[in-house]
């Protein structure tokens, strides 16, 4: 184990390095995999109505797994993403609402890691679309994407399932194949307002002087 000392100046160096010369992560990927709805402090095996966690298989076909990452197969990619496509990867079983437990934590938490040299922290889940008399899960959560010589990104994540096989979806939240969007800052926007009140009082300061 390295001293604590040296994987902090590690940290500092990468993260230096990455600030100089990185750009945004663009695009995203599917994914596929087993899995097995779960209570999320109990662990045990339940319908997708009534869930509260998700067990991903440890092994494609295999049987549940609590506490340990499941395996997935990349089955689409687009962007930065692409070098990724066919390869299998680890995502983390996780409690999605309620209290969850050690093997079902609930976010913030790190999704999956480095499947194409991509790291994806899941921090929010935005919403759960669960109907009672209906065979139906999904969620949908916002996170961090990361990737050695590129900025973080943001980042969202879609699960859906309507059997025990989901179907998985991440993807760069700042844009695609074509390149980043730009979103305004509120301070921009403020100055945005400012700009277009002074072009509206010079027009009609105009139009009153041609009376």
């Amino acid at each position: 184990m390295r001293p604590l000392l040296s994987t902090a100046v590690a940290l500092t160096l990468m993260f230096c390095v990455a600030t100089a010369e990185a750009t945004p992560i663009i695009g995203g990927m599917s994914i596929t995999g087993d899995f097995k709805p779960v209570n999320g402090v109990t662990g045990a095996v339940t319908t997708l109505a009534a869930a509260s966690g998700l067990d991903f298989i440890a092994e494609i076909g295999s049987t549940s797994s609590p506490g340990i990452a499941g395996q997935f197969l990349v089955n689409s990619t687009s962007g930065d993403f692409d070098s990724a496509l066919g390869m299998t990867g680890l995502i983390r079983d996780f409690s999605f609402k309620g209290v969850g437990s050690t093997n079902f934590p609930t976010v913030p938490l790190l999704s999956f890691q480095n499947v194409g040299g991509v790291t994806f922290d899941l921090t929010s889940i935005t919403s759960i679309l669960q109907p009672a008399n209906m065979n139906l899960l999904a969620i949908s959560g916002t996170g961090v994407l990361s990737k050695a010589g590129s900025t973080d990104t943001p980042g969202t994540f879609d699960f859906s399932a309507q059997t025990a096989r989901g179907t998985f979806s991440f993807s760069a939240s700042n844009g695609g194949a074509s390149g980043p969007q730009q979103v305004p800052e509120p301070s921009s926007l403020a100055l945005l307002g400012v700009g277009l009140s002074f072009c509206a009082s010079a027009v009609g300061r105009r139009r009153r002087a041609t009376r």
